[in-house]
């Protein structure tokens, strides 16, 4: 593109314009034609790229509102579904009747080894 520029063949400077359309920095192509005098030459290539980049943007501003669409129905769906039943564990109540300890007053379960005096021989 500079290799153009500075042998002065401003319809090649054009030409790789298009033909390098997804190569080149916009930033690069505005110093350039500024500094050069070019701002005729580089004036369609600055208005398809504006083109280009209002068309992008539309599209990502009509998705990001179609998704906060959906996830505020879909919050709302979640806020209206009750959760594990009618009610929250939480509310439930107390338990009705708490299980016994057992046989030898252990509430894990497990019997108490016997020690002592009386071994039988």
């Amino acid at each position: 593109m500079r290799y153009f520029v500075d042998i002065g063949s401003r319809e090649c400077y054009v030409g790789m314009l298009y033909a390098c359309y997804d190569l080149v920095r916009p930033d690069v192509i505005l110093e350039m034609s500024w500094r050069h005098g070019l701002q005729d030459f580089t004036m369609p290539f600055m208005i398809n790229l504006l083109s280009r980049q209002t068309a992008a943007i539309e599209t990502l501003v009509k998705d990001n509102e179609e998704r906060k669409a959906r996830e505020a129905s879909q919050q709302k769906a979640d806020a209206d579904t009750p959760i594990l039943g009618s009610r929250l564990m939480l509310t439930q109540g107390p338990i009705s009747s708490a299980p016994s300890p057992g046989p030898y007053g252990q509430a894990n379960g497990i019997a108490p080894q016997p020690t002592g005096a009386f071994r039988p021989f």
